[in-house]
């Protein structure tokens, strides 16, 4: 957005840039920078899905076009590449700070067609929607180089129906982070550092006070001028907590300047950046420009959040997705599933052992049981001996027998 005319002056100390839009939008421009107020000349814009608002900011080019979070959208498979559009996308504009702007359906959405969801690479697709008919520009900061400064920017609603805003968070941010604890963290940001802004800044989610979250957006600031560049892109989580008590967390912006060729075969027009006239810029004329997507796109120990931070999604390794449901890791059921075979197996020696030991018992029994029968029977007989003669014992007489 243009500031004003009365305050584009060109004067001593002020750098001179280049605003690459069509036709007759292709002028000098400049934006005082002088902290929040500099939103003021911007207008920022919010995705509404099904008519509840995400976390997810639009970063709007024209009045109709706009850059966001590809992990924003929902999708029919986990290949990412259709998405389903019975979901109702809709952007609502502010008008600067708390002013509204108006609130659009989306006509079309088009993620980049090398987006990958497991790794959050190319994580950026392409929204058109309606508008009231007053056409406005925002400028896209496309060359890295430029920024001596950053703003980080958080837009929120305090009624999405009623289209209310609150006041933007803002934080001025000249990282003087270990881009090396960064890329431990997260390895697309190992492979593309260029393409991806990395830091530890949060602010307070609106959906939980409890809750810290990224920014949504950065600008690019190119003393005294400022244009949005990035967008949130994902979050790396070192522990096994979710994502609101992390303690160490990386957050991951990507950087829109190698996509506006792509956006510019989208949306069918040349696309508005903004960046100093010197003879070191260069541009990226990919349309098809992909990161590198890495093999190992896990990191131990780490989960990785996305899209709307409202409504959490992430991806992990299925021992991290376990243990992030409060179960147990792979190894540990492994574990488990070893140590109660091998008591089946002890348990099952005893039985046999037992059983055995029982069968033999029974056999002793059995033919002692039947032994008693298969024997004859003789009854008891009586016989007197005969009576020694000369025993002194003798009797002289036997009982009378009847």
């Amino acid at each position: 957005m243009r500031l004003g005319n009365s305050l584009l002056t060109l004067a001593a100390g002020l750098s001179t840039v280049f605003a690459s839009s069509p036709g007759e939008l292709s002028t000098p421009t400049l934006f005082r920078r002088n902290g929040t107020e500099d939103l003021q000349a911007f207008k920022g814009a919010v995705l509404l899905k099904n008519g509840e608002q995400t976390s997810c900011e639009v970063a709007l080019m024209y009045s109709t076009f706009g850059f966001v979070s590809a992990a924003c959208l929902d999708f029919t498979d986990d290949t990412a590449k259709t998405v389903n559009m019975t979901t109702s996308y809709e952007v609502i504009i502010s008008g600067g700070l708390t002013s509204s702007y108006g609130r659009f359906k989306a006509s079309q959405v088009t993620p980049n067609p090398n987006y990958d969801p497991a790794s959050y690479a190319n994580n950026i697709a392409i929204l058109q929607f309606d508008s009231n008919g007053d056409e406005f520009v925002n400028y896209i900061a496309s060359w890295r180089a430029d920024w001596a400064n950053m703003y980080f920017v958080r837009r929120s609603l305090s009624n999405a129906a009623g289209g209310a805003w609150n006041q933007p968070a803002l934080t001025t941010y000249n990282s003087n982070l270990d881009m090396t604890d960064c890329a431990k963290a997260n390895t697309l940001f190992m492979y593309n550092q260029n393409d991806l802004i990395c830091n530890q800044l949060t602010t307070t989610s609106i959906m939980n006070a409890t809750c810290s979250i990224p920014y949504a957006s950065m600008y690019g600031v190119i003393d005294p001028n400022a244009a949005i560049a990035a967008i949130y892109s994902h979050s790396a989580v070192y522990g096994q907590g979710n994502f609101c008590n992390g303690n160490n967390i990386y957050n991951y912006y990507i950087v829109m300047q190698n996509y506006v060729h792509w956006a510019m075969s989208v949306i069918g027009k040349k696309a508005p950046v903004f960046h100093t006239r010197i003879a070191e810029y260069t541009e990226n004329m990919d349309a098809n420009y992909s990161m590198t997507i890495p093999g190992n796109k896990n990191v131990e120990n780490v989960l990785v959040y996305g899209g709307d931070l409202y409504h959490l999604n992430t991806t992990m390794t299925g021992e991290e997705k376990s243990e992030e449901k409060g179960g147990l890791s792979t190894g540990a059921i492994i574990g488990i599933l070893l140590g109660l075979l091998a008591l089946l197996a002890l348990l099952g020696y005893f039985i046999h052992k037992k059983i055995k030991e029982r069968l033999a018992s029974n056999r002793v029994r059995r033919w002692w049981f039947f032994g008693r029968f298969e024997k004859e029977e003789k009854p008891e007989h009586f016989d007197p001996q005969m009576a020694d003669p000369n025993d002194p014992h003798r009797p002289s007489a036997y009982p009378v027998q009847f």
